[in-house]
């Protein structure tokens, strides 16, 4: 193997190959590290440069303009500032999408885990042919386009929707129920963007459950529901606790139902971060508020982590 001085003898490329010679040597003498490194390569290449360009520019002056036909730039290169985090925390309406952001992404989170859960144990419980029937019917969504997803709930929850039409005829209501274009239906569809990942989660979970356990509770005196709740509801707990995490996520970060299904009212930061690129073309300000959101996504989830280990050390 050469020595130090003879590899500084050498040309750049010659030493730019021996040193990823080097690194493919000590990667294959650890297996695991050679595995996990093309998710690492991944990751680096396209999450944390970008992140990094992303935080730079949030660090840039304001372009002071429109940035877009008046020959102003998108932000002022070279500069460095914090007043675009200054201006998020100090601005009332920034302040308030943060907080509607969290509450909307709670919202989602609760909204899910019950919805997924209830349909997860019922699948859980019923027989070969029904439970194929029904999942093919929670990933359905999944095959599409989430645009023509949330055109199609347009269609079904709308004022003249098959909802509203079916009431209608059966005499329940006078009127159509206002079901899009507030908060419901928001939450509405992104629950239906969430769902199908937190029921597979679940019923993974549940699968994976001794049935023999379920049944010498019950052989023990326990009825159904006791057996549920001090059996199988908490050894559900670990695909519960993920679909906690997964659904605030996608509900803080949600972007198409509130778009499509709400009003400017309901807005969370994820559409903001557009406005201010795309329309306002203030780069600097729009990629501010990406961070922010990044921020409150991951103090939220670290947060309920800590809550769910306290919970399973009691």
């Amino acid at each position: 193997m050469p020595d130090r001085a003879d590899i500084m003898r050498q040309g750049p490329l010659a030493r730019a190959l021996d040193g990823g010679r080097a690194l493919v040597s000590g990667l294959a003498r650890r297996p695991a590290l050679l595995l996990l490194a093309p998710a690492v390569l991944f990751l680096v290449t396209f999450l944390c440069f970008p992140a990094l360009g992303l935080l730079r520019i949030s660090l840039a002056a304001n372009p002071g303009g429109t940035g877009y036909g008046e020959g102003t730039p998108f932000y002022q290169p070279g500069t460095w500032t914090l007043d675009n985090y200054v201006r998020f925390f100090s601005d009332p309406y920034f302040r308030q999408l943060g907080l509607f952001t969290i509450e909307f992404g709670l919202i989602v989170c609760v909204v899910s885990t019950l919805v997924s859960y209830a349909l997860a144990y019922q699948i859980y419980r019923s027989p070969p042919w029904l439970k194929s029937v029904l999942l093919l019917v929670v990933i359905l969504p999944k095959f599409t386009n989430v645009l023509v997803l949330m055109y199609g709930l347009l269609v079904v929850f709308g004022t003249s929707g098959l909802v509203n039409s079916l009431l209608m005829g059966l005499g329940l209501i006078s009127e159509p129920l206002p079901l899009l274009f507030n908060l419901f239906g928001v939450v509405l569809g992104e629950t239906v963007l969430v769902m199908p990942y937190c029921v597979l989660l679940m019923v993974a979970n549940l699968h994976a459950i001794d049935s023999a356990l379920v049944d010498a509770a019950e052989g023990l005196g326990a009825s159904r529901a006791r057996a549920f709740l001090e059996v199988t509801l908490p050894l559900s707990m670990p695909s519960i606790s993920a679909s906690v995490l997964l659904s605030f996520m996608w509900g803080a970060g949600a972007f198409a139902a509130p778009y499509l299904l709400g009003k400017p009212e309901l807005y969370p930061l994820a559409i903001e971060v557009d406005q201010q690129v795309n329309w306002r073309l203030n780069w600097a300000m729009g990629a501010a508020v990406a961070f922010v959101l990044m921020a409150i996504i991951m103090v939220v989830m670290v947060l309920l982590q800590i809550i769910q280990r306290k919970d399973n050390a009691a």
